[in-house]
């Protein structure tokens, strides 16, 4: 008994310390951890998920502030020919499965560009092993991963990225607090970001439904609609534990603490610290609206992010679609946008017209 209250003090001052830090100055970006090339292994086959014929090894992130070091695999496949880019794709949830959708890789290879996927050992959100305190410090892993790609695997036309639910979120992270509208070149994030504004995903009473897309927002494709911003069907759970503070929509009103704790590892926090100016990369949201029997708050979590943007000289391009029909809460590439258009063609086209070089590799970060 006196061990289980200690460790349970433990992880309460941990939490504590952290929000402590998070409530001071943290202007963007925050430090990037490091990947030992040296380090890296070759394995005999990849596991399974990965894209057919892709060279797959292992690695590990390490020396992200407030967050331990975690273990990754990585596939990438090289077309023939000349080279038009690199597109690194970023699965939902913990991360912990490569990219479920083939059919973007097989799209992107076929018009010339390297495809990479990445798997976590763990949810890449937990800070510790199995345990969380703030998903913004988390997202240093897999912003620094995409930096170890630029880097190392990179050579030559557009370096981009594309991340679905979760994996959009870890996009976003790397652009508002990581630096990494420094080469990016292009991302398109899919049912996203969902960690736009994590105190509204999670504070009870719960907080009120948001007009996405609202008459007027700079950058929408489509009619506006409405989404809760709260965080349900089993996500609650999970963003409590990855945050680190129990209560998320959870019936009982909860504390200034956990609402003050999750607002600070937000993408969006509520101060001026977070960066929304990439003038050299391409962004691209795509949201499921309403017209579904069933939804959740990915696209008002993703609005909370998108409301950022208000003018063309913040981005090199810039849109965010609504997708009607969507397969599943979440399922995009499955649905129409407005014009009746297919939404994996939408999205995989604009991919392709927008991911080309628009940095000097020479001055990254």
């Amino acid at each position: 008994m006196r061990n289980t209250l200690l460790a349970a003090l433990g992880a309460a001052f941990v939490v504590m310390a952290i929000t402590t830090a998070m409530a001071h100055a943290q202007r963007a970006p925050l430090p990037l951890g490091f990947i030992d090339s040296h380090s890296i292994i070759k394995l005999q086959e990849c596991p399974t998920g990965y894209y057919p014929g892709m060279t797959c090894y292992s690695g590990k992130v390490q020396s992200c502030q407030f967050a331990d070091d975690l273990g990754f695999t990585y596939g990438y496949e090289t077309p023939s020919g000349d080279l038009a880019g690199t597109i690194v794709l970023l699965e939902g949830g913990g991360g912990t499965n490569p990219y479920m959708d083939p059919d973007y890789a097989q799209t992107y290879l076929q018009e010339g560009y390297q495809v990479v996927y990445l798997a976590w050992d763990t949810d890449w959100e937990f800070t510790g092993s199995g345990t969380g305190s703030s998903i913004k410090y988390a997202a240093c892993r897999p912003a620094t991963f995409l930096q170890y790609i630029s880097q190392n695997l990179y050579s030559r036309g557009g370096m981009c990225a594309q991340g679905d639910s979760a994996g959009s979120g870890a996009v976003a992270y790397a652009l508002a607090w990581y630096g990494e509208g420094s080469f990016l070149d292009n991302v398109e994030l899919l049912s996203g970001p969902v960690f736009g504004d994590i105190e509204q995903g999670c504070v009870v009473p719960n907080a009120s439904t948001v007009e996405v897309c609202s008459a007027g927002q700079y950058g929408c494709v489509g009619s506006q609609w409405p989404d809760s911003p709260a965080y349900v069907d089993g996500d609650e759970g999970e963003v409590a534990d990855w945050s680190g503070i129990s209560g998320c929509n959870g019936g009982r009103k909860t504390s200034d603490f956990a609402n003050d704790g999750w607002k600070a590892m937000s993408i969006v926090d509520g101060t001026d610290d977070p960066s929304f100016n990439y003038p050299t990369t391409g962004v691209a949201g795509w949201l499921c609206s309403n017209d579904n029997s069933v939804q959740n708050n990915s696209a008002a979590e993703g609005e909370f992010f998108y409301q950022q943007f208000t003018t063309s000289n913040q981005t090199a391009a810039y849109s965010v679609t609504r997708i009607n029909s969507c397969q599943g809460v979440e399922g995009v590439s499955g649905g129409e946008l407005p014009d009746g258009q297919n939404g994996f063609d939408a999205i995989s086209n604009n991919m392709l017209g927008a991911c080309f070089k628009r940095h000097d590799r020479r001055s990254r970060r």
